[in-house]
């Protein structure tokens, strides 16, 4: 049983501070590990422990990224994609890897991407791509399909905010509410608490959010607006999978366009889900996952 298997809380020490992970599953196996990178920018690997159900069979890491959740917090300077890949490589070599698979989810996505592409020799066996973050500008414009769809007064209460800049209002919050609760997470009451996070936690990734991508999910503001690295997914090598939820804001239509651009890619839209689908739906997307991964290794 899963609940047998020791799971590992340490901290890793590197030139950043200190990054948070939990490691989880047997030592000894021929089974490749599996690496998983949460979303944000500035989230907490939460939303990513259902990946340890896949432990039984194989080692299992996920972590804090630098400067949210229980990792050191970070200076602004620090807020950018070469802080989290170096970060990436460090806690890589630190646990021994050689080979393994790679799994992101929406920002994480862009981590995962980034790291192949950065790192010769990197050890990525497979790469699976969860409601990816490939180009900004493709967000934003799946962004505006989905709220042409929302009622009249949140599709102005949204633009009117954007234009005068009062994100912050009340009623700003509300069709932010309205949106998330169609296309981020359909379930009431975990999106409360995923919007609402306890008082006295590292809330430093609330500003690396905010920095690097913006005030909602809507339209990239931050550093990430005019991230694009869609033609690059051509020189992807390794096996991939991506998938995405039925209502993601990160639309079928758009990581199937992806898929065809990768050379040994195939694609799962996982029913009934939004953007957050592990939450949503983890058997479903521990099963594909896992289907996935031991179709990689019987062909190594």
């Amino acid at each position: 049983m899963i609940r047998c298997i020791q799971t590992i809380m340490p901290y890793i020490q590197h030139k950043l501070g200190k990054t948070f992970y939990l490691s989880q599953g047997p030592k000894n196996t021929s089974n490749l590990p599996i690496v998983g990178l949460h979303g944000g920018p500035g989230s907490t690997h939460s939303g990513r422990l259902a990946l340890l159900n896949l432990s039984n069979k194989r080692k299992v890491y996920i972590y804090d990224q630098i400067g949210g959740g229980k990792s050191s917090v970070t200076q602004q300077k620090h807020w950018t994609i070469e802080t989290f890949t170096q970060e990436l490589h460090t806690l890589i070599q630190a646990w021994g890897l050689k080979q393994f698979h790679l799994y992101g989810g929406s920002w994480g996505t862009t981590l995962a991407l980034e790291y192949y592409l950065r790192y010769k020799n990197n050890g990525v066996a497979s790469l699976i791509f969860q409601s990816p973050l490939f180009s900004g500008k493709d967000w934003s414009n799946d962004a505006k399909v989905l709220i042409k769809k929302l009622p009249q007064k949140y599709q102005k209460i949204i633009r009117y905010c954007h234009e005068i800049g009062a994100t912050d209002a009340a009623v700003y919050q509300q069709a932010m509410h309205e949106y998330y609760k169609r296309h981020v997470l359909r379930d009431e009451k975990k999106l409360s608490q995923m919007l609402n996070p306890k008082k006295g936690k590292n809330n430093n990734g609330k500003n690396i959010y905010q920095y690097m991508w913006g005030e909602s999910e809507f339209f990239p503001t931050g550093t990430l607006k005019n991230y694009n690295q869609v033609q690059a997914l051509k020189k992807i090598t390794v096996p991939c999978l991506l998938m995405c939820g039925q209502y993601d804001e990160a639309r079928p239509e758009t990581s199937q366009k992806y898929t065809k651009m990768i050379k040994s890619a195939q694609y799962k839209t996982i029913k009934g889900a939004a953007h957050a689908v592990l939450t949503e739906k983890p058997n479903e997307v521990l099963k594909h996952v896992g289907q996935f991964i031991s179709e990689v290794e019987k062909r190594r």
